[in-house]
């Protein structure tokens, strides 16, 4: 009798293993893929969609950023700085943004930048197709920075965001925006009005290309019309993280500016 328990137990436990396999494997079936989830960054390119934060979701977006500006009348400035946005889901549609090239590096000069206080709404999410997903995107730039990098006055601006993506994947942004802004500290106020382009395409899972157009009007006679291209390579390790490699090339008429960026975003989930 003593040696037909073990035996019963043994026939006990590969039943109960045939019967749960099927509901494990229906499970795993089942489970979300991380990869329908993935982070979405502003970052890189002039452009900024549409798509905001969950709530209670922190990201971080930074970057190296090197330039050379190139202007007719005077010598190449070398500028190094660290680009870096913080965005943070506040409630569903929401979200709040602190925003700043932190620590400037211009030829001997070290010192750290103003900082822009963001919130970006999402006033229309859409499904893929065409119609677009609409945000708005206040900010105020606060004169925080350092003297040799302040624009040493609050500036204010509002930008429209347009995004669509197609079913392929392909994704398109456009924005609008109007600022008040000023070139310095002893000049006056203007008006602004700009626009950004942009489009990002899927080659792999863990690979992307994407690439931007832009321009900046000022509102003031004689004044010259910033404007330019750029261009990058994502690659995603995992579904939370993106890093980054940009190129952008900028016409200020009739000088130019040339700036590369190394960038990484982190999708922080509590």
């Amino acid at each position: 009798m003593r040696s037909l328990i073990p035996a019963a137990c043994a026939m006990f436990a590969t039943i109960a293993m045939a019967m749960t396999a099927p509901w494990s494997a229906e499970a795993a079936d089942q489970a979300p893929d991380p990869w329908l989830n993935m982070i979405s960054p502003d970052r890189p390119g002039a452009a900024t969609p549409p798509s905001v934060m969950d709530r209670g979701v922190l990201q971080l977006e930074t970057a190296f950023e090197w330039q050379t500006a190139r202007p007719t009348d005077a010598a190449d400035v070398t500028t190094e700085d660290f680009p870096t946005l913080l965005r943070w889901g506040m409630v569903r549609r929401l979200e709040v943004r602190l925003e700043s090239n932190m620590v400037s590096l211009e030829q001997a000069v070290t010192g750290f930048a103003d900082m822009s206080v963001e919130a970006k709404w999402l006033v229309h999410d859409s499904a893929p197709g065409a119609v677009p997903s609409v945000a708005l995107l206040p900010a105020v730039s606060i004169p925080t920075g350092s003297s040799d990098f302040t624009a040493g006055k609050v500036q204010a601006g509002l930008s429209g965001l347009f995004g669509w993506t197609l079913s392929s994947g392909i994704s398109f942004s456009l924005d609008a925006d109007i600022a008040r802004a000023v070139e310095s500290s002893d000049s006056p106020y203007e008006w602004q009005l700009g626009s950004e382009g942009a489009f990002q395409a899927p080659l792999r899972r863990q690979w992307a290309v994407s690439g931007d157009a832009f321009v900046s009007e000022p509102l003031v006679s004689g004044s010259s019309t910033p404007w330019g291209v750029d261009a990058g390579v994502e690659f995603y390790p995992n579904p939370d993280t993106q890093l980054d490699l940009t190129a952008i090339q900028t016409y200020t008429e009739p000088g130019s500016a040339t700036a590369v960026q190394i960038g990484y975003s982190r999708r922080i989930r509590f």
